[in-house]
């Protein structure tokens, strides 16, 4: 089963990676866009990733492989958390400003 996700979330790697170049190289298209990201994700959630718990076997290659698909969904986590981070700092918090809470 785990060989089997593995491959499916490759595949949907390759999908968005081939949509997003292409969209860079032939012409923009908003659909394009979203429509890479939507396989990054799904390729993110798929995946058996061994830093999540999700896969025990032990392999340098698929490893690496793991390294890439995960990529593009860990930078975009990486830059809204630094985006949280400035609104956070903006809006003050523990008495230091506006607290705003929902």
């Amino acid at each position: 089963m785990e060989s089997i996700r593995i491959a499916v979330a490759t595949l949907g790697f390759i999908a968005g990676t081939f949509l997003i170049v292409g969209m860079l190289i032939v012409h923009f298209d908003w659909a394009y866009l979203f429509a890479g990201f939507v396989f990054y994700l799904f390729t993110y959630l798929v995946w058996p990733s061994k830093k999540r718990g999700k896969r025990v076997s032990e392999s340098s290659i698929i490893d690496k492989l793991e390294l890439i698909v995960e990529f593009p969904i860990e930078l975009i986590i990486w830059l809204l958390r630094i985006l949280g981070g400035g609104f956070r700092g903006l809006l003050g918090g523990k008495g230091d400003g506006v607290d705003i809470d929902f």
